[in-house]
């Protein structure tokens, strides 16, 4: 191998490595863009809520009600959101909570999912309806968001 060929191959590798940088770069910004989310008004996320979905069929709950059906204590989150079906045997909720540290998410999360177990085992024997209904629920967070929702054909929305 000559000495120009053997340049030309190390040239070629420095800026495959360039260019992998780059791609890898572009790659994490991304993935870490996904994780945060803007910062939104809880009110003008109800708004939307209200122009977009059927969400007035529900009824917008209290702080004390949060910590009745999901466990949470309002005052420790910067905003929440809750709406619960009016009908004793429904289970369609939606529930979006703004916490104040991004470590608070998994505490969340974790009454979320606490709250879709109870209520599957309290509607298993007569309601298989609901049950589908809470396995098809949805949990999920961006930033310092996380949304909670059940409804029918909930995965759809």
């Amino acid at each position: 191998m000559n000495s120009k060929s053997r340049r030309d191959v190390i040239r070629y590798g420095r800026i495959l490595k360039c260019v992998l940088l780059v791609v890898l770069f572009a790659f994490l910004a991304i993935v870490y863009s996904r994780e945060n989310a803007k910062d939104v008004s809880m009110d003008k996320i109800e708004a939307q809520l209200i122009k977009k979905t059927n969400i007035e069929k529900l009824q917008k709950q209290k702080p004390r009600d949060l910590v009745q059906f999901i466990g949470l204590d309002a005052n420790n989150y910067e905003a929440v959101l809750y709406y619960k079906s009016k009908e004793a045997l429904s289970v369609d909720e939606v529930l979006v909570i703004k916490v104040k540290n991004k470590s608070d998410v998994k505490a969340v999360k974790d009454a979320v999912e606490k709250r879709i177990t109870s209520q599957i085992e309290a509607f298993d024997n007569y309601g298989p309806e609901q049950v589908k209904e809470l396995k098809n629920a949805i949990v999920t967070s961006r930033g310092k968001y996380v949304f909670y929702g059940v409804a029918k054909g909930s995965r759809q929305v």
